[in-house]
């Protein structure tokens, strides 16, 4: 079905005055429109951002933890005063 072309309205006194309003409300309301588009995507980069700092940070603090956790192993292997062979008959069982 075709559609008629759409007739445009002449406002005239007060019903211009609000017509313009509108116009100029519906062309703040597209710019906020926009502006909170743009504030949205810096929103999501900064979540990206945060959390990939947070892996980074749990990645470090696991290599820390390992880290410490080989040296208090190689301090007990030298404190102990067995020899390899010892410490490895020890493990098997």
């Amino acid at each position: 079905m075709a559609r008629r072309p759409k007739v445009e309205i002449v406002y005239t006194g007060k019903a211009a005055k609000i017509n313009e309003k509108v116009l100029r409300l519906e062309e703040e309301l597209k710019a906020a429109k926009l502006e909170l588009k743009a504030a949205y995507k810096e929103q999501i980069k900064a979540e990206k951002a945060a959390e990939k700092k947070a892996q980074k940070e749990a990645a470090m603090a696991a290599k820390k933890a390992m880290r410490e956790q080989k040296t208090q192993i190689w301090q007990a292997i030298l404190e102990s005063g067995k020899t390899p062979e010892e410490i490895m008959e020890a493990l098997k069982k």
